[in-house]
């Protein structure tokens, strides 16, 4: 069984929404007249890393067998250059996965700065500015010398390498607080908008629009 198909199905359906949505938004800014900010060219930049990531990850599927079954029949040195070219594909989606929703996050916030410009939750944006941009740098790091020499990450070949990190709990919390903040950043804007004199309905439909946009 291959979920070859699978794969590239998921990364070319998210890629053309994410293409459909910044061609909107490019076009809200032409018919508004309103000039581009950080947050703007933070979203391209989110963009184009992304596609690098779907561009890893289709190289990877079609090539290295992601997402397929290695057939009995390979070689051991085939097999195992299968392993070392897949531990590269995988420290290459690292990294532009963190870049990717971490200036995501930082455009949102940006966003946020932008629109809410008296507003008592500017203090919050700062410090989730701060946290979110702390976050993309400790990822960073930790991904790229998860391993001395860095190659050791994907070439288990080199001898005395220290590869000190866990996989599965760094993994772990870093979705965690990945997840964390996202709820955090989503909460933001409903603090103000619950305080606006509308009826709950209404506060309700302008959530749902900030929860749409930042999906």
């Amino acid at each position: 069984m291959s979920l070859k198909s699978d794969i590239i199905s998921a990364m070319v359906i998210t890629w053309v929404s994410a293409l459909l949505a910044l061609i909107a938004r490019v076009f809200a800014r032409r018919m508004t007249k309103v000039p581009w900010w950080y947050d703007d060219y933070l979203c391209v930049g989110a963009f184009v890393v992304g596609i690098g990531y779907n561009v890893v990850m289709i190289y990877w599927a079609l090539t290295w067998y992601l997402g397929t079954t290695i057939p009995d029949s390979v070689s051991d040195e085939r097999y195992e250059e299968i392993n070392l070219h897949a531990r590269l594909m995988q420290f290459l989606i690292s990294l532009t996965y963190s870049y990717s929703i971490g200036l995501s996050k930082l455009s949102i916030l940006l966003f946020y700065w932008r629109i809410f410009k008296q507003s008592a939750i500017r203090i919050p944006i700062q410090v989730m500015l701060g946290i979110s941009g702390a976050w993309l740098i400790l990822r960073t790091f930790m991904v790229i010398f998860h391993c001395i020499p860095v190659q050791a990450y994907w070439d288990k070949s080199i001898e005395n390498a220290v590869c000190k990190i866990n996989d599965s709990q760094f993994f772990f919390a870093t979705c965690l607080t990945h997840f964390i903040l996202d709820v955090v950043i989503l909460a933001l804007p409903v603090i103000e908008v619950f305080k606006l004199r509308l009826r709950l309905g209404q506060k309700i439909a302008i959530t749902a629009l900030f929860a749409l946009g930042f999906m």
